[in-house]
């Protein structure tokens, strides 16, 4: 009930700019994610004379996204950062970017971001919002408490995923897999139960939620890289000042460019952190056990095709990475 007499009726001060942008993000606050957003806070406010600012509602104060979502469309909130499971109920088909085994590195990554954000940007405005920038989570790998080299070897595991996610669904069912579905702060309770005994994250995010603690092994191959973005409120962009508006998206770029670099230095460093601590990072699999991986992008992709996201677009997806592709194995491996 504080927070959302909060929300409604937060504290009047006379420092708060005059075009005040209510942020959320289940990012902890002191989390580089934070300091980032801080950093641009103070930024915009110096450059617009504090004509223009945020009010941050970090760790999840303000809710879960979909809690968040519903605040920003009654106008509690006008601005957050969002996942794949997030963004993904405004815009189902930018869940393309979440295909699993689809990007093999930083560069392919950062190269469709930036081919497709044209695109995007006008689908957001569709639907109300704003795409202000695009927005590191990172590469997504599997945790368990057994080792895993194969695909066969999870389908003797006990998978999380999480609830309400398709891609999750369709991700693990391609392995022969009935996951276990479960809100993300059910898990650690999961794990402890016995309930669950494999995982996936970004190596960042299974440190903060204290899941590797837990587990032994992490696999070197990446199940997917998770896109996040930040949405602001159509409503609330259209009541921007025009000078203010290219302010705003281009401190928001550079804020998570630098964001970017920080974070994926970081993951780096904590890999090779948690191999010091008797956790075990399995290497990528080779030849054919490396393509059965490859493989379920096929099944995956022709599974959600048409459902969520078009086949051209796809197609478009295929055609920026210059991925070859085999009917065998819907595309190569490099």
């Amino acid at each position: 009930m504080t927070v959302f007499l909060y929300l409604l009726f937060p504290e009047k001060s006379e420092a708060n700019p005059q075009y005040l942008i209510k942020f959320a993000t289940v990012a902890p606050d002191g989390s580089t994610w934070i300091r980032h957003m801080k950093l641009l806070d103070k930024d915009l406010r110096s450059k617009s004379d504090n004509r223009l600012g945020f009010r941050i509602y970090a760790g999840g104060i303000a809710g879960d996204e979909l809690d968040v979502l519903k605040k920003i469309r009654i106008g509690q909130l006008n601005c957050a950062a969002f996942s794949g499971v997030g963004f993904g109920r405004v815009l189902p088909l930018v869940r393309v970017l979440d295909l699993p085994f689809l990007t093999r590195s930083d560069e392919e990554i950062d190269r469709l971001q930036k081919a497709l954000r044209p695109f995007f940007e006008k689908q957001f405005r569709e639907k109300g919002f704003e795409l202000l920038s695009w927005a590191e989570v990172g590469d997504v790998h599997l945790f368990s408490k057994k080792r895993i080299d194969r695909v066969e070897d999870l389908s003797k595991r006990k998978v999380w995923a999480w609830s309400n996610d398709p891609v999750a669904k369709a991700t693990f069912n391609s392995m022969g897999i009935n996951p276990i579905f479960l809100a993300i702060t059910d898990v650690t309770t999961a794990i402890n139960r016995g309930m669950v005994d494999t995982v996936y994250a970004p190596p960042l995010g299974a440190i903060a939620l204290q899941w590797h603690c837990q587990m032994k092994f992490m696999m070197a191959l990446p199940l997917s890289h998770s896109t996040g973005a930040v949405l602001l409120s159509s409503r609330f962009f259209s009541r921007l000042p025009e000078e203010l508006k290219p302010m705003l998206k281009q401190g928001f770029d550079s804020a998570m460019a630098r964001l970017t670099s920080e974070l994926r230095t970081q993951t780096r460093e904590i890999i090779e952190l948690i191999k010091q601590k008797d956790f075990i990072v399995t290497p990528k699999p080779k030849g054919k056990e490396l393509q059965r991986f490859f493989d379920l992008h096929k099944m995956v992709a022709s599974d959600l095709s048409e459902r969520f996201f078009p086949k051209s677009l796809l197609e478009r997806v295929y055609n920026i990475l210059d991925r070859p592709r085999t009917e065998a194995s819907g595309y190569c491996d490099q």
